[in-house]
């Protein structure tokens, strides 16, 4: 039985708990776990008790609200995360926790600023030659690996080598489909050359070097990178990392950092408000953070993302191949209303993947309305007509798949309610993270939501709906195919000039607005809840915790200093 829209929790201002899971960020058991198609009613039940006890504690004389969580008496900050890491090899890791561990443990040629740009990192500077065919990076000098051993071109031309040629096996292959070469010209000097002009060429090297030879297994038992923290112990739960001494941008402001699993989201919210977590960042239910915001004990720091929420079709499926069964299902969910009610309003509707004001989306696209009746027509056309009118009967049936995250298992059931209205019968399958995203990353679904993070570049499009990225080489996981887009992408990867690439991602993202591989759903907010005495922290587009170095605990004295060597391209 769908969850029941007419229900005042539904609606105005009383949205459900839970936080995200999703692609690449994951989420662990929790009560909403349940068989395909289920209402769960025990797992809201369940929330609500949970929410309950939130509230209380926050009120409860004598509790956090009035004091706040205690500083600790060691730099040591525990960030709560959904997940842990999945693979701590950067140039094969793809969920969230894995690209955030490797934000901290290694450094590419170049870095993200907070608003998305580029900057110089393990490059001092660089140059493109050859008409684009060829870039050329000059390294620092001095840059240390955690185990003492110097960076040379060589570590850098082995990371991007080993993608390139299938060394290592990884998605992250198709992003590089252009390099044809890595040369260390000498010990400072590496040269990356292209079989082709690939204008998105310099956002892919924001990942993380390796040493020379490093194999993904030895990776994932002992991490060696130039980041600001070392690898110190891995559990399944927690993932413990040292500030590195030998760090190019000076030793971060922490000792040590840990980021913590913890899998359910009132667990964490209870976490952060009894001082066990000191960070949560994008993984607090929605409805707890403006509780958070209202209390003096803690800090909310809110940002843009670029963290996508969308609705993925297999598009190899006999039902779903069909577009007309796509855009109904489009149309018949009510984004608005998602957003306002199970996000707390901490989202954008979006018709495009790329992110509000970024120079390639295009703002022109229609807005797609929630219209039910609109839906049942496609439905007609498309062969499912009504099969019994007001009856129970359900025109067609479909799968949706989703992690066992609280809110991305209530999102599921608001689709799924929302899909019945216009006779679609989904039955909702809720499985761990791994397990999902397994499913996704091979192809084992009809329908599945993620939430694609850190969305700063349209090179985006080649990776997840060109026709050449299909699984394995990318990760266009529903097997979209359209010549149209395909060359359109192409020719924007050979155009370096924004404002001629601009009309071909306008096109691009029309054709895909029109043909819907996914469902475009939402862009979130990036939200950090922190106590109070913690400074330094500053959201990112990407969501990353790039600046977690510069954490430091305000204990009444002047913070420690840090020479932040253009880590962010800005400096002390």
């Amino acid at each position: 039985m769908p969850l029941d829209l007419t229900n005042p929790a539904w609606t105005g201002d009383h949205p459900i708990a839970g936080r995200s899971g999703g692609e690449p960020r994951a989420a662990g058991p929790t009560a909403l776990a349940g068989r395909p198609g289920s209402p769960r009613p025990a797992g809201r039940a369940a929330l609500a008790v949970a929410g309950a006890l939130f509230a209380g504690l926050l009120a409860a004389p004598g509790c956090a609200r009035r004091t706040g969580p205690s500083v600790p008496a060691e730099d040591v900050v525990v960030v709560g995360r959904t997940s842990a890491a999945m693979n701590l090899d950067p140039r094969v890791g793809t969920d969230a926790a894995s690209e955030e561990a490797a934000d901290l443990l290694y450094d590419g040629l170049l870095a993200k600023r907070p608003d998305g740009d580029l900057v110089p990192a393990l490059a001092e500077r660089w140059e493109v030659l050859d008409g684009g065919l060829r870039y050329r990076f000059r390294l620092r000098e001095g840059v240390v690996f955690h185990d003492g051993r110097r960076l040379t071109s060589a570590d850098v031309a082995w990371t991007f080598r080993s993608i390139a040629d299938g060394t290592v096996a990884t998605a992250k292959r198709a992003a590089f489909a252009q390099l044809a070469h890595a040369e260390a010209v000498d010990g400072r000097t590496v040269d990356l050359h292209l079989s082709e002009p690939y204008a998105s060429f310099p956002v892919e090297l924001t990942l993380g070097i390796v040493p020379e030879g490093t194999m993904p297994d030895e990776i994932g038992r002992r991490p060696v990178g130039t980041g600001p923290f070392r690898f110190v112990s891995r559990s399944p739960e927690r993932l413990v990392l040292a500030a590195s001494d030998r760090c190019w941008s000076g030793r971060p402001r922490l000792d040590r950092v840990e980021l913590a699993e913890i899998p359910d989201a009132t667990v964490r919210a209870l976490a952060l408000l009894k001082g066990s977590v000191h960070l949560v960042v994008n993984d607090l239910p929605p409805d707890v953070v403006p509780r958070f915001r209202a209390d003096p004990a803690f800090r909310v720091v809110e940002g843009p993302s670029g963290d996508y929420a969308y609705l993925g079709f297999n598009l190899r499926d006999p039902v779903l191949s069909d577009v007309r069964v796509r855009r109904a299902v489009a149309l018949a969910i009510d984004r608005e209303r998602l957003v306002a009610t199970l996000w707390r309003g901490l989202g954008e509707v979006t018709e495009t993947m790329m992110p509000p004001g970024h120079w390639a989306r295009d703002e022109s696209l229609e807005p797609r309305p929630h219209d039910p009746a609109a839906a049942r027509r496609l439905l007609d056309a498309a062969g499912y007509p009504d099969p019994d009118g007001p009856g129970p009967r359900p025109r067609l049936r479909l799968e949706l798949k989703t992690s066992t995250s609280e809110t991305y298992a209530l999102q599921a059931q608001v689709i799924q309610a929302m899909l019945a209205e216009v006779g679609i019968e989904l039955a909702v399958v809720t499985r761990e993270f791994a397990t999902f995203y397994e499913d996704v990353k091979r192809g084992s679904f009809q329908m599945f939501t993620l939430l694609r993070t850190s969305i700063v570049d349209p090179n985006i499009y080649q990776l997840t709906l060109h026709s050449a990225s299909v699984p394995p080489a990318g990760q266009n996981r529903g097997f979209w195919s359209n010549p149209r887009f395909d060359r359109l992408i192409d020719r924007a990867n050979l155009v370096t000039d924004r404002a001629a690439r601009r009309p071909l991602y306008v096109e691009a993202q029309r054709i895909a607005a029109r043909e819907l591989p996914y469902v475009s759903l939402f862009f979130k907010r990036n939200v950090a809840v922190m106590p109070a005495e913690l400074r330094g922290f500053e959201t990112y587009v990407s969501g990353s915790l790039r600046s977690v170095p510069e954490l430091w605990w305000d204990r009444g004295e002047a913070p420690p200093r840090r020479a932040r060597r253009l880590r962010d391209g800005r400096g002390l």
